[in-house]
């Protein structure tokens, strides 16, 4: 998970599911990565992200301006925000790093995803579905799981280049 550190960006819904998903597989790791944004009115405190990093349900990696080698190694990436954020960039980018997806059906999110061809959709703030999607990914084989991520990059060079983004302003602006 790629986010601010937020409970609107699904962070107890995330916490949830990978506290479910580790009890069956414990070898699995749930990754955070974001900053903790006090400013914003219901961010999760720094106490319950080092809680519940300390217990071992995630791993908090902290914030970085870079995500591109901690995501290089992520099998998933698993958004489950509810947010009204418009486009997700984080989910735009995984699709061009040949990355399926896990996130919510909501506007923003749902654009990025067909599910069960590069990812999964999941209804926003909903535990059981999201452990249902994440236990279908592991389910995966390798090549089940590069077939989506491949799925992924062709959707976003298709839908999402900037040369098509230009061309299609161009002809609504004439």
């Amino acid at each position: 998970m790629i986010a601010r550190v937020l409970y609107d960006k699904g962070y107890q819904e995330y916490v949830d599911a990978a506290r479910i998903i580790r009890q069956e597989h414990p070898d699995v790791e749930f990754w955070l990565l974001g900053k903790i944004d006090e400013e914003y009115p219901n961010h999760v405190p720094g106490s319950v992200v080092d809680a519940d990093h300390r217990t071992g349900i995630i791993y908090y990696k902290g914030f970085t301006s870079d995500v591109k080698p901690i995501e290089v190694e992520a099998d998933c990436i698993v958004h489950p925000t509810f947010y009204n954020e418009g486009m997700s960039r984080v989910l735009m980018e995984a699709m061009a790093m040949r990355k399926p997806i896990i996130t919510t059906d909501i506007p923003g999110c749902k654009e990025t995803v067909e599910d069960g061809r590069n990812g999964y959709l999941v209804p926003p703030r909903n535990v059981d579905a999201l452990v249902k999607a994440i236990r279908k990914f592991l389910n995966l084989s390798q090549e089940e799981r590069r077939a989506m991520g491949d799925y992924g990059r062709k959707k976003a060079e298709r839908e999402f280049d900037v040369k098509n983004v230009i061309a299609v302003y161009r002809s609504i602006t004439g």
